[in-house]
């Protein structure tokens, strides 16, 4: 039973992951992109800015207790001798590494954002912001994929 509830937790953690990260890249990121682009230079490009930032925070914040509550699962395994998978571990916590990355990185745009408004979109700063985000959440999607495909 106890084992049931500790793969019950990890699964449920490792979907909101994965099927969070894949519609917020698939769905929400283009589609508040394309709005950015074609609002570029004007006065509601900050607001798109806004809003697309705001969204990816959420979703890491959400997948960031994901991943602790995986990490958890991970080391309760490990300590009451369940499982002797210490890569899981060592994935589970460079997921969560990352995720506190993303949310450092989100915290920068969003500061640059604030100070600079219309200026801070499409600045070199801001995309350099975005390209390591994205870098980020393709590093966390590999990592999940793989506790998900991997047996422990």
């Amino acid at each position: 039973m106890f084992m049931f509830i500790l793969q019950a937790i990890e699964n449920f953690a490792l979907a909101i992951i994965v099927g969070g990260g894949i519609v917020m890249a698939a769905a929400v990121r283009p589609l508040l992109s394309a709005k950015l682009a074609i609002s570029t230079g004007s006065d509601v490009a900050p607001v798109f800015e806004e809003i697309s930032i705001n969204a990816w925070n959420r979703y890491n914040r959400l997948a960031l207790l994901s991943a602790a509550a995986l990490l958890i699962v991970d080391v309760i395994r490990v300590l009451t001798r369940l499982s002797s998978a210490y890569w899981h571990l060592v994935l589970a916590f460079l997921m969560l590494a990352a995720l506190i990355g993303k949310l450092a990185v989100d915290k920068q745009l969003k500061q640059r954002l604030n100070t600079y408004a219309a200026d801070a979109v499409g600045s070199k700063e801001q995309n350099a912001g975005h390209r390591l985000v994205e870098r980020l959440t393709k590093l966390i999607l590999v990592i999940a994929l793989l506790l998900v495909v991997l047996p422990e």
